[in-house]
């Protein structure tokens, strides 16, 4: 079961897609949201931030801090920086 991400930087739209679970930096301790997670606005810190899908391979970034948001389904992540983008073999 998936659910919309979108991961949006300074410069523009980093990652636009639909995923089964993404694993955030919170502030006070790693998050995991999967599908119909209740709704949540939360702080982020720099560390990893974690894509999962059955479709594609994990993609993991590396970011600077920012805010999420959960809500019907749509995870959008606003993000100081991105520091790198790599897809997991």
């Amino acid at each position: 079961m998936s659910f919309e991400i979108e991961i949006i930087s300074q410069k523009g739209v980093e990652f636009n897609g639909d995923v089964d679970s993404v694993t955030l930096p919170g502030k006070d301790g790693y998050i995991t949201i999967l599908k119909n997670h209740a709704s949540l606005v939360t702080t982020l810190k720099s560390g990893k931030l974690i894509t999962r899908s059955s479709k594609e391979k994990e993609k993991i970034i590396e970011i600077t801090g920012g805010f999420s948001e959960i809500k019907n389904n749509k995870l959008i992540v606003l993000i100081d920086n991105l520091i790198y983008l790599n897809n997991k073999t």
